[in-house]
């Protein structure tokens, strides 16, 4: 079964834009903000004759459900065509659309296609100034865009931010997670004796495991491809830790060099991510093990 990422009605407009202006080239798109005065039922256009409109229905649904709410939405947009036809007239200038592109993460009924060529015929025979003699609907999803999203995915965007946490939301986590700090605080030990120097790191990789968990959190739920892929490489590099790690091996440094090394092989197995969500997830990999033992040092037991 394909894997539907659950995407914010912004978020797939913002990647709709930009897979758009990779295509057609930034200096041929004219985005349409919708903030002031209203929508006009397109994201954007070319000038010669494309209108994109992007919808992302709130997944997961069913086959049915998805395709009426994609019908619907498209129904509506449409219509904008002609009771919005002065606006689009000065919007447009001697642009005429000749091709609207219905642009969805996935869509899965041939009704839905159907209906796009039923209200394409439908909005020829009206006539408008704004529209060209063939006026036609295509409906897409990203796999139309196949060659420029795997440019854009070879130079990673920001799938998702990271964001920052304070001393307050680190000391929460302490107090609801005893045990697994106690554990953590008993391996550090044994590689800074100082007390107050202990503590300090020790908050500082538990800072960085709420924001790698909550980045990772926000990607199984906004890109799921991209979560599995990186949860299946931490879970492999988790079963090798102990042949490439030895506990007699490891020492304070040794944490920095295999954030990097995960940062490196995150990079190569993961392309999508970015470097400061590469950097994240890598630093609460280390911290989680170091709290549930699969990463361990000299003279301490698990």
């Amino acid at each position: 079964m394909r894997a539907v990422a659950n995407w914010l009605g912004e978020d797939w407009e913002e990647w709709c834009l930009m897979l758009i202006r990779r295509r057609h080239g930034a200096d041929h798109v004219q985005v349409v903000p919708a903030r002031h005065r209203g929508d006009l039922g397109i994201e954007a256009f070319t000038h010669d004759g494309c209108a994109f409109q992007c919808y992302a229905a709130q997944e997961p649904i069913s086959v049915l459900e998805r395709y009426q709410k994609q019908r619907d939405k498209l129904t509506r947009d449409l219509a904008k065509l002609e009771y919005r036809q002065e606006k689009f007239l000065r919007l447009l200038g001697n642009v005429r659309i000749d091709r609207y592109l219905f642009m969805v993460p996935f869509f899965d009924s041939y009704e839905l296609v159907q209906h796009a060529s039923d209200k394409a015929q439908e909005y020829r025979a009206k006539n408008l100034p704004h529209l060209h003699e063939t006026f036609r609907i295509v409906v897409v999803d990203e796999d139309a865009y196949a060659d420029v999203r795997e440019e854009i995915l070879q130079r990673p965007r920001t799938l998702i931010e990271v964001e920052d946490k304070t001393n307050d939301d680190v000391k929460t986590w302490i107090a609801a997670n005893e045990q697994a700090v106690r554990t953590a605080d008993g391996k550090l030990r044994s590689l800074v004796a100082n007390d107050p120097q202990r503590l300090t790191v020790l908050e500082s990789l538990i800072m960085q495991y709420i924001k790698g968990e909550n980045a990772l959190d926000a990607m199984r739920r906004k890109y799921p491809d991209n979560w599995e892929l990186t949860t299946r490489y931490k879970n492999n590099k988790e079963q090798l830790l102990i042949l490439q790690y030895p506990s007699d091996s490891l020492e304070f440094g040794s944490l920095a060099h295999i954030a990097k090394e995960i940062e490196s092989e995150l990079a190569r197995d993961v392309p999508a991510l970015d470097a400061p969500l590469r950097s994240a997830l890598s630093w609460a990999a280390i911290a989680d093990w170091i709290m549930r033992c699969p990463l361990s040092f000299p003279s301490v037991a698990c």
